[in-house]
């Protein structure tokens, strides 16, 4: 009977486990002047709340405070003539984010909608992608759009 209620125990906290979200930094990165862009999904177990990732972005990486790095990336440098601009969002879903790895391949392809909460579908090509953006009516909104990703995005189990 204990080992029953052990049991059961440790298929409750696993449930517990995975209706969990977690504060993740959403990065865009936008070649200036093309409808090309880039997007990560980063991860701290340091930061616990919205907030905390907002301050992060607010002082860290837009303004002049230095010191908390949480979220490790580098933007590489490009040639002449080449501008990103980049986007910070912070958002907190239950999705299962695969590991970023500035190596790979952007070989996936997700459309972003963050208006009203975050959604992530995938889609098989960039092209697949914008001719879905163009049949939304709300299609110029900045919170609407197709990025590259090298991670993998599935649903919490």
């Amino acid at each position: 009977m204990l080992f029953k209620g052990v049991l059961l125990g440790l298929l409750m906290s696993q449930c517990t486990f995975a209706a969990e979200t977690e504060i993740h930094l959403l990065g865009r990165f936008t070649y200036k002047g093309t409808p090309v862009s880039q997007a990560v999904i980063l991860t701290d177990k340091r930061v616990t709340g919205l907030e905390q990732c907002r301050d992060f972005v607010r002082y860290q990486v837009r303004g002049t405070e230095r010191g908390k790095n949480y979220y490790r990336h580098y933007i590489r440098a490009q040639r002449k003539g080449i501008n990103i601009v980049t986007h910070y969002t912070c958002i907190e879903t239950s999705l299962q984010v695969s590991r970023w790895n500035a190596h790979d391949f952007y070989d996936k392809v997700y459309l972003v909608d963050l208006r009203n909460g975050q959604r992530f579908t995938r889609y098989a090509d960039t092209n697949s992608c914008w001719a879905a953006i163009r049949k939304d009516p709300d299609k110029h909104s900045r919170k609407l759009y197709c990025a590259k990703m090298n991670q993998t995005l599935s649903p919490a189990e």
